[in-house]
């Protein structure tokens, strides 16, 4: 048995024991801790502290790798606990039937996820040219002082994000039309940048990658104009496994 603090990245599987090609956090191998049907996937761990840029791209690797093979449940990056018989005591053996639960249910499906990105500029001309409202309002804008406009720069600002709002919700709309009846499930995360049109994660089988992919590029050629995409995996199922995996246990929270 391994002596020593070990770094965490997921839970897979203890029958799908394949042999990982890469390398993990701090250029350590990576193994196996088991636990009946169950076992965390890690990796040795002493440093005192993670390079985070390096690492984070490090974790990502190792999990795409084993889910290449395997049913992953991702854990949160920078996972380090004290030792093998700590995992074992505190993440596998309390949640073991769950964890085996959740890795059935997850069986043979990945993730794969869909960004769009709007061209802002070309946002802003399309929102002014479909409202005659906000083009008379910015016309207005325009032709007063500054200190003299400045509630109606305000209000502006306002309609114009009602506007990219709405079409926000449209364009995500579409995309999930289009693309969630060839999924498992899907989720819709709350757009981070003032230019995302959406940011979705879809939960597929193995099988149905190709005809999902061909769905995708079905949609780049309804919105590309527009809208431009990107499109990864396939992945861990990192937005389908996080809910399961948080209550009451501190490596997912």
């Amino acid at each position: 048995m391994a002596e020593g603090a070990v770094y965490v990245y997921g839970i897979i599987p203890a029958a799908e024991q394949g042999t990982l090609s890469v390398t993990g956090v701090a250029d350590r191998d990576v193994r196996l801790i088991p636990h009946g049907p169950v076992a965390a996937l890690v990796s040795d761990f002493d440093d005192d502290a993670l390079a985070a840029a390096r690492e984070v791209r490090r974790h990502w690797r190792v999990l795409e790798q084993a889910s290449k093979a395997a049913t992953v449940l991702p854990v949160r990056f920078g996972t380090v606990m004290e030792s093998d018989d700590v995992v074992r005591e505190e993440m596998l053996v309390p949640h073991a039937e769950r964890l085996e639960a959740l890795l059935r249910e997850l069986e043979g499906r990945v993730q794969l996820s869909l960004k769009g990105g709007y061209d802002e500029e070309q946002l802003l001309r399309e929102v002014i040219a479909g409202s005659p409202a906000i083009s008379r309002l910015r016309e207005r804008v325009r032709m007063l002082p500054e200190a003299a406009g400045y509630y109606e720069r305000i209000r502006l600002g306002e309609l114009i994000a009602s506007e990219v709002a709405r079409r926000r919700e449209q364009d995500t709309g579409v995309a999930l039309t289009m693309l969630e009846p060839l999924a498992v499930a899907a989720r819709a995360e709350e757009p981070r940048r003032p230019d995302a049109a959406f940011d979705l994660s879809f939960l597929v089988e193995r099988d149905g990658i190709d005809s999902f992919s061909q769905a995708v590029g079905a949609l780049d050629e309804k919105v590309g104009a527009r809208i431009q995409l990107r499109y990864v995996g396939p992945l861990p199922p990192y937005s389908f496994a996080q809910d399961e995996l948080t209550a009451g246990a501190d490596p997912w929270a």
